[in-house]
Protein backbone atom coordinates (compact mmCIF):
# COMPACT_ATOMS: atom_id res chain seq x y z
CA UNK A 1 0.00 0.00 0.00
CA UNK A 2 1.06 3.55 -1.15
CA UNK A 3 0.95 6.80 1.21
CA UNK A 4 -1.19 7.90 0.25
CA UNK A 5 -3.80 5.16 0.68
CA UNK A 6 -2.40 4.80 3.47
CA UNK A 7 -3.14 7.89 4.79
CA UNK A 8 -6.67 8.09 3.21
CA UNK A 9 -7.61 4.70 5.09
CA UNK A 10 -6.31 6.21 8.24
CA UNK A 11 -8.40 9.44 7.95
CA UNK A 12 -11.63 7.27 7.07
CA UNK A 13 -10.87 4.88 10.23
CA UNK A 14 -10.27 7.88 12.25
CA UNK A 15 -13.29 9.57 11.25
CA UNK A 16 -15.56 6.44 11.94
CA UNK A 17 -14.43 5.99 15.49
CA UNK A 18 -15.17 9.97 16.23
CA UNK A 19 -18.72 9.26 15.33
CA UNK A 20 -19.05 6.26 17.52
CA UNK A 21 -20.41 6.59 20.92
CA UNK A 22 -17.56 6.22 23.67
CA UNK A 23 -18.46 3.88 26.55
CA UNK A 24 -17.79 6.26 29.08
CA UNK A 25 -20.93 8.51 27.62
CA UNK A 26 -22.98 5.84 26.37
CA UNK A 27 -26.33 5.94 28.09
CA UNK A 28 -27.61 3.80 30.64
CA UNK A 29 -29.20 0.49 29.47
CA UNK A 30 -32.32 -1.27 31.04
CA UNK A 31 -36.00 -0.89 31.06
CA UNK A 32 -37.66 2.30 31.88
CA UNK A 33 -40.25 2.49 35.20
CA UNK A 34 -43.00 1.11 34.78
CA UNK A 35 -46.63 3.21 35.36
CA UNK A 36 -47.11 1.55 39.07
CA UNK A 37 -43.87 1.84 40.00
CA UNK A 38 -43.85 5.91 39.29
CA UNK A 39 -47.53 5.74 40.51
CA UNK A 40 -46.71 4.32 43.87
CA UNK A 41 -43.63 7.02 44.35
CA UNK A 42 -46.08 9.46 43.41
CA UNK A 43 -48.97 8.37 45.84
CA UNK A 44 -46.12 7.87 48.42
CA UNK A 45 -45.05 11.52 47.97
CA UNK A 46 -48.38 12.56 49.31
CA UNK A 47 -48.30 11.57 52.52
CA UNK A 48 -45.47 9.06 53.74
CA UNK A 49 -41.96 10.51 54.13
CA UNK A 50 -39.97 7.37 54.71
CA UNK A 51 -41.78 5.33 52.00
CA UNK A 52 -41.02 8.32 49.44
CA UNK A 53 -37.28 8.99 50.79
CA UNK A 54 -36.97 5.02 50.75
CA UNK A 55 -38.05 4.55 47.12
CA UNK A 56 -36.07 7.60 45.70
CA UNK A 57 -33.25 5.92 47.49
CA UNK A 58 -33.26 3.11 45.75
CA UNK A 59 -34.43 4.02 42.38
CA UNK A 60 -32.83 7.67 42.12
CA UNK A 61 -33.86 8.25 38.73
CA UNK A 62 -37.84 7.95 39.62
CA UNK A 63 -37.43 11.16 41.25
CA UNK A 64 -39.05 13.37 38.36
CA UNK A 65 -40.75 10.72 37.30
CA UNK A 66 -44.51 11.76 36.36
CA UNK A 67 -47.69 9.98 37.18
CA UNK A 68 -50.85 10.61 34.74
CA UNK A 69 -53.92 9.28 36.59
CA UNK A 70 -56.23 11.40 33.99
CA UNK A 71 -55.50 11.92 30.24
CA UNK A 72 -52.91 15.81 30.40
CA UNK A 73 -53.17 15.24 34.51
CA UNK A 74 -49.27 15.15 34.74
CA UNK A 75 -48.05 15.43 38.46
CA UNK A 76 -44.59 14.76 39.64
CA UNK A 77 -43.71 13.22 43.58
CA UNK A 78 -43.11 17.14 44.53
CA UNK A 79 -45.89 17.84 42.51
CA UNK A 80 -47.74 15.40 45.14
CA UNK A 81 -45.93 16.70 48.44
CA UNK A 82 -46.74 20.43 47.76
CA UNK A 83 -50.62 19.93 46.71
CA UNK A 84 -51.26 18.10 49.96
CA UNK A 85 -49.17 20.50 52.04
CA UNK A 86 -46.23 18.37 53.20
CA UNK A 87 -43.00 20.37 52.89
CA UNK A 88 -41.26 17.34 54.55
CA UNK A 89 -41.60 15.39 51.67
CA UNK A 90 -41.00 18.43 49.07
CA UNK A 91 -37.73 19.44 51.24
CA UNK A 92 -36.51 16.00 50.95
CA UNK A 93 -37.35 16.02 46.97
CA UNK A 94 -35.85 19.31 46.51
CA UNK A 95 -32.80 18.43 47.91
CA UNK A 96 -32.10 15.27 45.83
CA UNK A 97 -32.53 16.89 42.49
CA UNK A 98 -36.60 16.90 41.81
CA UNK A 99 -37.59 19.76 38.96
CA UNK A 100 -40.11 22.61 40.45
CA UNK A 101 -43.13 23.78 38.38
CA UNK A 102 -44.85 27.12 39.38
CA UNK A 103 -46.87 25.14 41.92
CA UNK A 104 -44.53 24.08 43.57
CA UNK A 105 -42.89 27.33 43.72
CA UNK A 106 -45.94 28.87 45.00
CA UNK A 107 -46.15 26.10 48.25
CA UNK A 108 -42.52 26.66 49.14
CA UNK A 109 -42.68 30.34 49.31
CA UNK A 110 -41.18 32.11 46.36
CA UNK A 111 -43.74 35.02 46.19
CA UNK A 112 -41.54 36.89 44.57
CA UNK A 113 -40.76 35.12 41.43
CA UNK A 114 -44.38 33.97 40.82
CA UNK A 115 -45.50 37.28 41.01
CA UNK A 116 -42.80 38.33 38.77
CA UNK A 117 -43.65 35.54 36.27
CA UNK A 118 -47.82 36.19 36.43
CA UNK A 119 -47.22 39.83 35.62
CA UNK A 120 -44.87 38.49 32.67
CA UNK A 121 -47.49 35.74 31.66
CA UNK A 122 -50.92 36.97 33.08
CA UNK A 123 -51.96 34.08 31.23
CA UNK A 124 -50.29 31.52 34.22
CA UNK A 125 -53.04 32.82 36.75
CA UNK A 126 -55.49 30.35 36.30
CA UNK A 127 -53.59 27.44 35.07
CA UNK A 128 -54.60 24.30 36.56
CA UNK A 129 -51.78 22.32 38.16
CA UNK A 130 -52.30 18.77 38.81
CA UNK A 131 -55.56 17.44 39.43
CA UNK A 132 -56.84 21.34 39.48
CA UNK A 133 -55.25 22.42 42.02
CA UNK A 134 -54.73 26.23 41.28
CA UNK A 135 -51.74 28.41 42.74
CA UNK A 136 -54.16 29.89 45.52
CA UNK A 137 -54.67 26.43 46.71
CA UNK A 138 -50.84 25.88 46.59
CA UNK A 139 -50.04 29.47 48.18
CA UNK A 140 -53.13 28.78 51.13
CA UNK A 141 -51.33 24.56 51.66
CA UNK A 142 -47.64 26.66 51.87
CA UNK A 143 -49.08 29.11 54.69
CA UNK A 144 -48.03 32.09 51.94
CA UNK A 145 -50.72 34.46 53.01
CA UNK A 146 -49.77 37.40 51.18
CA UNK A 147 -49.65 35.88 48.04
CA UNK A 148 -52.74 34.05 48.24
CA UNK A 149 -54.07 37.53 48.99
CA UNK A 150 -52.20 39.12 46.04
CA UNK A 151 -53.24 36.21 43.86
CA UNK A 152 -56.77 36.85 44.62
CA UNK A 153 -56.65 40.44 43.67
CA UNK A 154 -55.54 39.62 40.61
CA UNK A 155 -58.63 37.99 40.39
CA UNK A 156 -58.22 34.22 41.13
CA UNK A 157 -60.48 33.11 43.68
CA UNK A 158 -60.02 29.05 42.92
CA UNK A 159 -58.53 26.93 44.72
CA UNK A 160 -59.73 24.14 42.61
CA UNK A 161 -60.89 23.98 38.96
CA UNK A 162 -63.46 21.06 38.74
CA UNK A 163 -63.28 18.81 35.32
CA UNK A 164 -60.11 20.47 33.69
CA UNK A 165 -59.15 16.72 32.98
CA UNK A 166 -60.98 13.99 32.23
Amino acid sequence: MDRGTFIKKGILAASGLAVLPSPSFASPQGEVFDKQEIKDFVFAAHKDFEETKRIVEQKPLILNCTNQPQRGDFETAVGGASHMGRRDIADLLVSKGARLDIFNYAFLGYDEFIMKLLTDYPNLLKAPGPHGFTLLHHANVGDRGNLASWLQEKGLTETFIKGVFG
